[in-house]
């Protein structure tokens, strides 16, 4: 009679789970407290969601980004040689895009360990630098010089670590499927968060102009925006299409994540004009952001 051993499945680079959860779990929980204390996170990665469309954040985020992203970046983990290439253009075009070229020696890099015939030693230096590229595709170089970055960015090169493990053992829909979890979660909790937040109304002023600004559910669709001579009246709309309009040429440091309903009315012994300075000093006044 013959006789079946039934053994464990093996893994293949384990050390990819272990470094990729320690560093995911550490540097989210450091983000965490950091905010807690104050060290906002004004990243461009941040930043980005001053400009805030829940539907465009649902389909974007939560279901285009993780096919697009892994097929993109852990491609070339399934060996499979036109998605090897896939991932090489991709990476390029994500690189051009984000105007990020200081990441072209890390991308030829990439390329170099991945294709060297005696590949083996230096494949697991190609991980790394593949999770590098990953997480530094959602910023700018200039956010290597804040600190409070950091804890994000090596973030979520632990997280690339993790969708690799999984591209290696279980194949690219694993780790596409584990993407989109994360990101919806992620997503959720951030409406959740902030759809219990207080929405009072708050009254700000200087010797020229007034401002009232209230927070809005996010799923108030209806988006109106008047510009007149001397004044603002907004209603659903984000911080970041105001600022869009009145300082084309700035971005906002902060995070006001959300819609809102905003009134700029000019006081009347006044001809001042409204312009960019004006409104940022008006919306520094209204610590909206700091909730």
């Amino acid at each position: 009679m013959r006789t079946v051993d039934i053994t464990e499945r093996t893994y293949q680079e384990k050390f990819l789970l272990k470094t990729g959860l320690f560093m995911f779990l550490f540097f989210s929980a450091l983000s965490i407290v950091l905010d807690y204390f104050g060290f906002e996170d004004t990243s461009s990665r941040a930043v980005r969601f001053n400009d805030i469309n829940i539907v465009k954040l649902l389909i974007a985020g939560a279901l285009i980004a993780p096919i697009l992203e892994e097929i993109t970046f852990r491609g070339m983990f399934t060996f499979k040689k036109y998605l090897k290439f896939i991932s090489y253009g991709g990476m390029a075009l994500f690189i051009i895009f984000q105007e990020n070229y200081f990441l072209i020696p890390f991308l030829f890099l990439q390329i170099f360990l991945f294709e060297y015939k005696n590949r083996k030693p230096f494949l697991k230096i190609s991980y790394f630098v593949n999770a590098l590229l990953f997480s530094m595709m959602h910023y700018q170089f200039s956010d290597l010089l804040s600190i409070s970055s950091f804890s994000g960015i090596l973030g979520t090169l632990g997280l690339a670590l993790i969708f690799i493990w999984l591209v290696i053992n279980f194949g690219i829909w694993a780790s596409i499927l584990l993407h989109f979890i994360t990101n919806f979660s992620l997503i959720m909790i951030a409406i959740i968060g902030y759809e219990n937040l207080d929405q009072k109304t708050r009254k700000v002023e200087n010797d020229n102009f007034e401002m009232t600004i209230q927070r809005v559910s996010l799923f108030e669709q209806k988006e109106t925006v008047i510009f007149q001579d001397g004044s603002i009246d907004a209603k659903n709309t984000s911080v970041g299409t105001i600022n869009q309009s009145l300082c084309p040429d700035s971005e906002l440091k902060d995070i006001y994540f959300g819609k809102y309903d905003i009134h700029i009315k000019r006081k009347a012994n006044t001809q001042q004009k409204l312009d960019c300075t004006i409104f940022k000093q008006l919306l520094d006044k209204s610590n909206i952001n700091e909730e």
